[in-house]
Formats: structure tokens, C-alpha cells, sequence
């Protein structure tokens, strides 16, 4: 598994993407929580409760 880190722009991290082999994502904030979901097989993004909230790789549109 990959992990990616995202900053803002003073360099602080704000969250974490993991990466599994078979392209599905994970989206968490800076503490580890998990924030949505992203399946490369259905093309969707889905929050933490598992609702869809759009089609596509919009994970970090769920960054607040």
C-alpha cells in the first residue's frame, strides 16, 4: 500500500491518501480519521458512512 501526504500551503500536513494495489483509495485527516472512500472499479466517492458523494476521484474535496 501507498501512502500519499498532503500539505497545505504552509507545509503542515492536513491529511493522508493511501493507495491499495487495485487503485481503491482512502481518505484521512491529519489525526487519522477516516474521511471518504474511492473505488477505481466503480468510479465513485463515498464519505465516511459510505454514501456516494459524486462520481470520480473526488476524495479531497472532503477535506474541510
Amino acid at each position: 500500500m501507498e501512502r500519499i501526504t498532503l500539505k497545505d500551503s504552509n507545509y503542515r500536513i492536513i491529511g493522508y491518501v493511501d493507495i491499495a494495489p487495485n487503485g481503491d483509495k482512502t481518505l484521512r485527516n491529519e489525526k487519522f480519521q477516516i474521511l471518504g472512500y474511492y473505488s477505481k472499479q466503480s468510479d465513485v466517492t463515498k464519505d465516511n458512512r459510505y454514501m456516494i458523494v459524486g462520481r470520480g476521484d473526488i476524495l479531497t474535496s472532503l477535506l474541510r
